[in-house]
């Protein structure tokens, strides 16, 4: 009893101070009797810490006060630790965890429990999705009055998820919980009212559920109830107020109600025209994917209007939304079992062009279209096989569907089961069947199996050793710009292999490789630049370090040889101007235009110096005359 008195009167003043919105006096005085183990003063020192009442808000202080209370049963404390592991806040994010406190709360009678529940059900969050008992727990909480109970059973019943559509019970359900003030209910009972749907149609009423669910900050609302003054249903038309709400959705994030001011402020409809703010509406509308909005900005773009002329950004963006409306349109055909409308949906999601990127979600198109003998399907799902990024590897299936579409024809096919092959990957290595199948790739001028070929007749596997054939391979892949090729084909040219030995024409090759970087067109232009001093290739260490230092940039064990035996032979200045020249090279399209600026330079200090020697030697001779 002596202990409890201190904490008795702790509890009354802690309680006296809140209730006047003393929050530091009551979190002083609360804490104690929170530790001594009250589980109401422990909840309410969870939701003081967790709003930031007399404290800095802090989630994993409210998490440990709400554990405290909740391990001694206190439902709201479960239900409210149940909401801190849903969403990661304080705690890590766990759904398995917030499931089961949720259930703990739910067991004792929570209807905000139940409906918490219903959800992870609903979508198989911590727990394994069942429709049917999270239908179950939402009419547990719904016939005890839940507004958001009664509104997952309004869609539910709406969409048709796990039951039979039903809009005049979605209706009914919406009505109820709107009537309580639920924002997100009034929202969709307005809307049913506008469509007519599940209710006799009615626009005054539509638009007075739409402005109560718009005054609650409800952003869709708010969107809905501009486009009604806009159109002037269910009121008078008034653009001005149109505009109101169409900027209150839009700085929640709206993307259409962005688009919709964008295209007032555009205008001067209800608004001043301020082309500045409109192009800032369809930015924030176009970067969330809005086709229409990319539409505009791209057009404002190209006409300078609002923003700078640039018509590189007005490519973009009309790229953009072609791409999305691609992706729409791909979808819908596809849906009807178009192949041809697969195959595209499944390229948009490997790419990524107009929809988020899913390996997985184009495998599941490209299956669609493969098995309806859609060539570049099959030879596409066979990559993602082969591949196995977010698709499990099977080599199997990837030959296999290289196969169906090598038979009928497709180059990519042949090439790519040449390749296995070639390689043994997924059946018996075999060279003779790696040169069938890229021949006939080659044939159609598949650049890649063109290169693949030449290395075959060069190293006469699969087919007799032919350097001259090898070299006509080569020379068809290395105009289509296949760097391994022009090395290659470089190679034969400084080795004088199937064609006549030119030094010129081999760096020419190897000029063209190493542009693209080709670790061995790099190292081989190098090796050039020291070798062939007397057969008319400049010598110039500088260069060849710098080529070499390139290639050991990709762990190039030959590059590092070199670099080490030329360190032996240069000035340390000429290493440190060579690493900077490969600095300067290592940027996109800027390797060819250093190399000869190296050259020409290299060239006139070399002309100054026989300037010098020439006027000095001159001058010497007078002298000794």
């Amino acid at each position: 009893m002596l202990l409890a008195a201190p904490a008795m009167a702790g509890l009354k003043e802690g309680r006296l101070a809140y209730g006047k919105g003393d929050f530091a006096t009551a979190l002083q005085e609360l804490t104690p009797v929170g530790e001594q183990g009250n589980p109401r003063v422990q909840l309410l020192l969870g939701e003081m810490y967790r709003k930031g009442q007399g404290v800095v808000p802090d989630a994993a202080e409210a998490a440990r006060w709400y554990a405290r209370a909740a391990t001694q049963g206190n439902v709201d404390a479960q239900h409210k630790l149940g909401g801190l592991y849903e969403h990661g806040l304080g705690v890590p994010q766990d759904y398995a965890t917030a499931a089961g406190w949720y259930q703990k709360a739910a067991a004792q009678g929570s209807t905000a429990a139940q409906t918490s529940l219903g959800l992870m059900y609903q979508y198989g969050r911590g727990v394994p999705q069942d429709l049917a008992q999270a239908s179950g727990l939402f009419q547990q909480a719904a016939r005890q009055g839940n507004a958001l109970a009664r509104t997952q059973l309004a869609q539910i019943a709406q969409n048709g998820i796990g039951v039979t559509q039903n809009s005049n019970q979605a209706a009914l359900l919406f009505r109820r919980a709107a009537e309580q003030g639920s924002a997100e209910a009034q929202y969709h009972y307005a809307s049913m009212l506008l469509a007519g749907k599940g209710v006799p149609r009615n626009l005054i009423d539509a638009a007075q559920w739409q402005h109560k669910a718009a005054q609650q900050g409800y952003a869709p609302a708010q969107h809905a109830l501009g486009l009604m003054y806009q159109n002037g249903q269910g009121m008078p038309q008034d653009l001005a107020a149109a505009a109101v709400w169409f900027g209150r959705a839009a700085e929640q994030g709206i993307a259409d109600a962005q688009y919709a001011l964008a295209v007032l402020q555009q205008n001067g409809r209800g608004t001043p025209r301020n082309l500045a703010l409109a192009a800032n509406w369809y930015r924030k509308a176009a970067e969330q994917g809005h086709t229409n909005a990319q539409t505009a900005l791209a057009s404002l773009y190209q006409s300078g209007r609002g923003v700078p002329k640039d018509p590189a950004q007005a490519l973009q963006w009309y790229q953009k939304g072609a791409e999305l409306q691609a992706a729409s349109w791909y979808r819908k055909a596809a849906e009807q079992g178009d192949a041809e409308a697969q195959y595209g949906l499944g390229e948009l999601y490997e790419k990524g062009n107009g929809v988020n990127p899913d390996l997985a979600e184009a495998a599941s198109w490209y299956q669609k279209a493969a098995v309806q003998d859609h060539l570049q399907a099959q030879n596409a799902l066979g990559q993602l096989y082969e591949q196995g990024a977010e698709v499990p590897q099977n080599l199997g299936d990837a030959t296999q569907w290289y196969r169906k579409a090598a038979e009928q024809g497709d180059m990519n096919a042949q090439a790519n089961l040449g390749q296995l092959y070639a390689q043994g990957k997924g059946v018996p290595q075999d060279a003779g069947q790696a040169a069938l199948w890229l021949r006939k790739a080659a044939e159609q001028g598949h650049a890649g199996a063109q290169a693949s070929l030449g290395n075959l007749f060069r190293q006469g596997q699969g087919v007799e050793q032919d350097y001259f054939d090898a070299a006509q391979w080569y020379t068809k892949a290395a105009k289509q710009g296949n760097a391994e090729a022009q090395f290659q084909l470089g190679s034969l040219y400084e080795n004088g292999q199937g064609v006549s030995r030119d030094l010129k024409l081999a760096l020419s090759w190897y000029r063209k490789a190493a542009a693209r970087y080709q670790v061995d067109a790099l190292n081989s232009l190098g090796h050039a630049y020291t070798a062939y001093r007397y057969q008319g290739i400049p010598h110039n260490p500088v260069l060849a370090y710098a080529l070499h230092n390139l290639a050991r940039a990709q762990g190039n064990a030959q590059a590092a040889s070199k670099l080490n035996q030329l360190q032996h032979e240069m000035k340390p200045e000429q290493i440190a101007s060579a690493q900077e020249l490969s600095r300067r090279m290592n940027v996109a399209g800027r390797l060819l235009p250093e190399l000869d600026r190296q050259l020409k330079s290299s060239s006139r200090r070399k002309a100054a110096g026989k300037t010098f020697h020439a006027a000095y030697s001159k001058k010497s001779l007078k002298r000794k005359r």
